[in-house]
């Protein structure tokens, strides 16, 4: 008999490890303004992405854009509107395919980049942003949000970021939702140095069999206008959506500014149905990207 209870409290202490073990790994480092765009759920440890339900749930990390490269990124996520559009925080609660919605918005600890600068690395803004969140998205792997239920959404060079995580191909996840993909600054007046970095990456990221995303592209963007970014269209898995900046199925959309157009009432009132139903079918479909 005390053989049979010594054995049980081996097990016991055993088990008990790995769970600490699991339950005390914090998070990689989240940039300051990091936080869920709602309630949060029943969070279990220090990092909050270990939940007491995660069977409940579908994650949605989004990213938002960047400034340019020597300026530190704001990540205002005190509201809406702001850092993070109002297309992403509405989806928050939402139910898809039979699971709640998280919307997490990340904002990277990197807001500099390196890039071109006096005394830099060599390493663009959007490179080490992209590398902190395949480490976010490996972090979360180690709990029970499978990455079938992971989606990141983003903006700008959030966006990009995304892709070239995709490229890498280490920390797959459902698929890509992306709002005007661009890091190199605007089409047509970018320093040389700036178009062969530019190009690199995107011929770095093209080179990926596949990508899963779902991509809005804007035809007045200075950044990245529709029509110089006909090389992601026509990836295999990208469903790349032409859109003008101005005006959205016959609405104003009020914008000066092409590139921030998800930020604008025009878009988020229309394209709801259409990111919930992508993520639907991303989810139902159990592939990776």
């Amino acid at each position: 008999m005390r053989i049979l209870v010594f054995i049980a409290f081996i097990f016991a202490c055993i088990w008990a490890y790995y769970f600490f073990q699991e339950a005390y790994v914090p998070a990689p480092e989240l940039g300051e303004g990091s936080r869920y765009m709602h309630e949060p759920p029943n969070i279990r440890g220090p990092s909050p992405f270990y939940l007491w339900s995660p069977s409940k749930y579908a994650l949605i990390l989004y990213l938002n854009g960047s400034d340019q490269e020597g300026i530190p990124d704001s990540c205002d996520t005190s509201r809406p509107g702001i850092n993070i559009p109002e297309t992403a925080t509405d989806l928050a609660g939402m139910e898809v395919a039979g699971y709640e919605l998280l919307v997490f918005a990340f904002c990277t600890p990197t807001t500099v980049g390196g890039f071109n600068q006096p005394d830099g690395d060599g390493v663009t803004k959007v490179w080490r942003r992209a590398e902190e969140l395949e480490s976010l998205l490996a972090h979360i792997q180690r709990y029970d949000i499978p990455p079938e239920r992971i989606f990141v959404m983003g903006q700008s060079a959030g966006a990009w970021a995304g892709l070239l995580v995709q490229r890498w191909g280490n920390t797959p996840f459902a698929g890509l939702i992306g709002f005007a993909p661009a890091f190199a600054g605007l089409h047509g007046r970018r320093l040389d140095v700036w178009q062969v970095e530019r190009d690199r990456q995107a011929d770095l990221i093209a080179e990926a069999p596949r990508i899963e995303a779902l991509i809005y592209g804007f035809e007045q963007d200075p950044y990245e206008p529709a029509r110089a970014m006909g090389w992601l269209a026509e990836m295999p898995g990208v469903r790349y959506v032409e859109l003008s900046g101005r005006h959205v199925l016959g609405i104003d959309c009020e914008n000066r500014f092409p590139h921030s157009t998800v930020f604008k009432d025009c878009f988020g009132e229309f394209r709801q149905r259409q990111i919930l139903d992508y993520i639907e079918e991303r989810i139902t479909s159990g592939v990776l990207g």
